[in-house]
């Protein structure tokens, strides 16, 4: 197989343990906390707080609040990569679909949403966060659906004359580009959000695989 922008062969999901490590539970609670006060209005004594832990605990374990908030990250991100489902079973339609759904259910989810946003508040102050969250976010998804379209391409199932971690990319954009910018600007009940999210990802999936069929010779 040809080397695409991204090793998509060396791609692994973290699954979640049976139980929450001392550390994990600091992070989800560390993680509503920034959610819902932000990285500048909290304080590690509320952290501390909230965990029922030790100032030298936060410290050992993670250094300081940047480092902290660098944990959290990483775990949001996983927790939306985790749910994106590849499954070789139907058609080419189907498979994509449910890639589409799995994908677009959980980082439009109200916790993501509020997650994104935290993010384009405080990515240029905190740089190495925000190349984390690309990186194990927008990045490590784009390299999962790369790894089904490149399956795809090795069957003869669609085109094989592009990259397919740029093409994956592209399916990426299509999902989230107008949604995600109207979802971060406005408020939508969750009806509308559904039948959006069901409309949005038939059109991708129909407009990827009509690109990417393969020429009748």
């Amino acid at each position: 197989m040809r080397e695409t922008e991204a090793n998509i062969d060396d791609i692994e999901l973290d699954r979640p343990a049976a139980r929450e490590s001392k550390r994990d539970r600091i992070i989800r609670i560390a993680g509503d906390l920034f959610l819902e006060k932000g990285y500048d209005n909290l304080t590690i004594n509320e952290i501390i707080e909230a965990t029922g832990g030790s100032k030298g605990t936060i410290y050992s374990k993670f250094g300081n609040k940047e480092k902290l908030l660098e944990a959290v990250v990483d775990k949001m991100c996983r927790d939306v990569t985790i749910r994106i489902e590849i499954s070789r079973t139907g058609t080419l339609e189907d498979q994509l679909t449910r890639i589409g759904h799995s994908f677009l259910k959980r980082v439009l989810s109200p916790e993501i949403l509020r997650f994104h946003r935290l993010m384009t508040s405080i990515g240029r102050q905190f740089p190495e966060a925000g190349r984390l969250f690309y990186d194990t976010g927008p990045r490590q998804a784009c390299g999962i659906i790369a790894s089904w379209i490149a399956h795809c391409q090795e069957t003869g199932s669609i085109r094989d004359d592009e990259d397919p971690f740029h093409l994956a990319i592209l399916f990426h954009d299509m999902l989230i580009g107008d949604q995600m910018l109207k979802w971060l600007t406005s408020a939508v009940d969750e009806e509308t959000r559904v039948k959006r999210i069901d409309d949005t990802v038939r059109l991708a999936v129909k407009l990827f695989l009509q690109g990417c069929a393969v020429s009748a010779k």
